[in-house]
């Protein structure tokens, strides 16, 4: 059985500005993106529903006929909670890869978090919030963390981000990155993310299997989905039918990343079996 000593022989460190760069939320140095009544002023924009109104700079406003903000940042130590879904659809096809690959994304941002002196906490969620580790520093703490990842074991199989957003939220400390990591088969979640990144900065991290997109002609197989253990017998080699799934699963990505968008998160795409670290180079060097 993996232990954390194992994880942190094989894992290579990402520290989380890897990633925002990678998702097109750039920072330098500790410095938060986040808006907030800070000390340092950091420019004008528009006016976008859900600003606070107390931000409203009254003199742009009436020169541009058009409501306008101040915004500011601030510094502060960084606060990251790593949310996992530890859900039964991590071992889709049966191999465990997407897990496996979860595990080492979430491990390496952990490592990294700690080369930089960040806080780091840990989320598990399934249809509720099953676990949270509290943000703090230090070796002592990267190993608690890398053992309740390693040792979990959700009380449930099924994934509701809705609820487990709704639990977490009112759990973190003030401007706080929170990282999700999950296939996100889940039911409609949009209205917990947009409370969410209110008051936080939040990034997905999509862990998907190739084949979970595209079927396979195998045949006659039988399908059991992971979470609510229903079973049937399909055939693979019907071109109807794989259109049809490839379709389903084009949906869902779309919807997914209109969800994303709405809420301002940006949304990172990582293959099962894919290096997290090699996959941010790949992004940064396409931008």
């Amino acid at each position: 059985m993996e232990t954390a000593a194992d994880l942190i022989a094989r894992v290579r460190p990402v520290p989380l500005m890897a990633l925002l760069q990678a998702g097109g939320t750039f920072a330098g140095g500790h410095r938060s993106p986040l808006v907030g009544q800070g000390i340092e002023f950091a420019g004008i924009r528009a006016y976008v529903p859900g600003d606070d109104v107390r931000t409203i700079d009254w003199k742009v406003t009436a020169r541009r006929a058009a409501p306008y903000v101040r915004e500011y940042t601030e510094d502060r130590e960084m606060n990251l909670y790593i949310a996992i879904d530890c859900s039964a659809s991590g071992g889709f096809a049966g191999a465990g890869q997407k897990d496996r690959t979860i595990i080492d994304a979430a491990a390496a941002l952990v490592l990294g978090a700690e080369s930089c002196g960040d806080r780091v906490g840990l989320c598990l969620f399934s249809d509720r919030m099953e676990s949270l580790v509290p943000a703090r520093r230090g070796r002592r703490h990267v190993a608690v963390l890398l053992s309740a990842l390693l040792a979990r074991l959700p009380f449930s199989g099924r994934t509701d981000l809705q609820t487990a957003l709704g639990a977490l939220t009112p759990s973190l400390p003030p401007l706080s990155t929170v990282l999700i990591i999950s296939d996100f088969v889940t039911p409609p979640f949009t209205e917990a993310l947009k409370v969410l990144g209110k008051k936080h900065r939040v990034v997905l991290l999509r862990v998907t299997d190739p084949h979970e997109e595209t079927l396979p002609d195998l045949g006659l197989i039988s399908l059991e989905d992971a979470e609510s253990g229903e079973q049937m017998i399909v055939d693979t080699s019907d071109p109807a039918l794989r259109r049809r799934f490839s379709e389903a699963a084009a949906g869902h990505a779309r919807t997914l990343a209109l969800a994303a968008g709405e809420c301002r998160a940006p949304l990172i795409p990582l293959t099962a079996g894919d290096d997290l670290r090699e996959t941010l180079m790949q992004e940064r060097g396409r931008r």
